[in-house]
């Protein structure tokens, strides 16, 4: 018996109409989809000035610390950059330097030992030969060159803000444009932190006839010289320097004494 024909309802139609009419809608769109270009994702270049920002090292979390005559002192922020390495060989002068042993700083022989002032004025240069100077010579200021007041130099208004943190750094700073043979103006101001202990610089040890009992005479002064010193320590230091000079003779046992005036 051939079984009756089967046909389907009315809703039963409707439901696979709809069906098949998502079907198509959603074929459509993702075809629409793949025809696009796949792009990677790239990470975004920063401006150059955004670079140079992020490259720079911020000068509020900068710190530095240095080894001082009083002990370990930190510097923080614009110090903390400011703050120079120091390399006394260039200069002629000794890493460091030894109490009571002779040494030989250019080419002369020295001691640094106790004072002839005594222990309250602490250390002293020696001569250990004599240096010989004519008359003439210490009236034009010609005297024998002793050694440099060395060590590195700042300007004036980095050294203002390295002491507005440390203010014992002053004790062996050296205003050197303010010596004979400065041409410079009093605004380009540089100074010198000649600290024995930091920089090697034997002329720290060198003490004052201010105020002195009894009254001693100075027998070296310190003046401004523009450009390098002289050979051989002009070939690896090239800036201005301060020299030391004899102005009157120096016996092998004589201290060194000059006259000056701190600000």
């Amino acid at each position: 018996m051939t079984p009756p024909p089967y046909v389907l309802s009315q809703g039963v139609l409707a439901a696979i109409g709809n069906a098949l009419l998502q079907a198509f809608v959603v074929g459509i769109g993702t075809s629409h989809e793949a025809s696009k270009p796949h792009h990677e994702a790239r990470p975004r270049v920063p401006s150059i000035r955004q670079r140079s920002k992020a490259q720079r090292p911020s000068e509020g979390h900068a710190r530095t610390i240095v080894e001082g005559r009083w002990g370990m002192c930190e510097f923080t922020g614009k110090c903390a950059n400011i703050i120079q390495s120091w390399n006394p060989t260039v200069l002629g002068l000794l890493d460091s330097l030894p109490y009571d042993e002779e040494v030989v700083v250019w080419g002369r022989r020295w001691i640094v030992k106790t004072c002839t002032l005594g222990e309250k004025h602490g250390y002293g240069v020696y001569a250990c030969e004599d240096i010989i100077v004519e008359d003439s010579a210490s009236c034009r200021r010609e005297g024998p060159t002793l050694f440099p007041y060395g060590g590195p130099i700042y300007k004036r208004r980095h050294w203002n803000m390295i002491l507005t943190q440390h203010p014992k750094w002053k004790t062996f700073a050296l205003e050197m444009d303010t010596f004979a043979g400065s041409t410079r103006r009093h605004s380009d101001g540089r100074v010198i932190d000649g600290d024995p202990i930091r920089s090697g610089n034997i002329a720290g040890f060198i003490n004052n006839t201010v105020g002195t009992q009894p009254k001693r005479r100075a027998n070296c002064e310190w003046v401004f010289v523009e450009g390098p010193p002289p050979a051989p320590y002009g070939q690896a230091y090239h800036e201005d320097h301060c020299l030391v000079i004899a102005t009157r003779t120096i016996r092998s046992g004589d201290e060194l004494f000059t006259h000056y005036e701190w600000n």
